[in-house]
């Protein structure tokens, strides 16, 4: 696993569900602060085709959903970019979890 800064990444880099993100420093009561994150998963939304679900995959708050993020205009490609990802997540803090 690898952690990637997603201010590092280039906007039209694409993403599709399953791939997941963290957001570190985000006030969590933890001994050490490398385990002060939430990590979230890209998932389909079947309300909204249109977006794409950050959904919380770690900790007590698993379950929870973050933001919708805009999908691609380009329907053949279910997949959303870095940019939108940006707008929705912030950059700040936030990693992609490479696998």
């Amino acid at each position: 696993m690898k952690l990637i800064p997603l201010s590092a990444i280039e906007d039209s880099e694409l993403f599709t569900r399953g791939m997941r993100f963290r957001i570190y420093h985000v006030g969590l009561n933890v001994k050490d602060k490398k385990d002060d994150y939430y990590e979230y998963m890209l998932a389909d939304n079947p309300s909204e085709p249109e977006y794409m679900l950050l959904t919380n995959v770690v900790g007590y708050k698993a379950g929870s959903s973050l933001a919708l993020v805009k999908t691609l205009d380009d329907k053949t490609k279910h997949a959303v970019n870095a940019k939108a990802l940006k707008y929705s997540m912030g950059e700040e803090n936030t990693f992609w979890v490479r696998e």
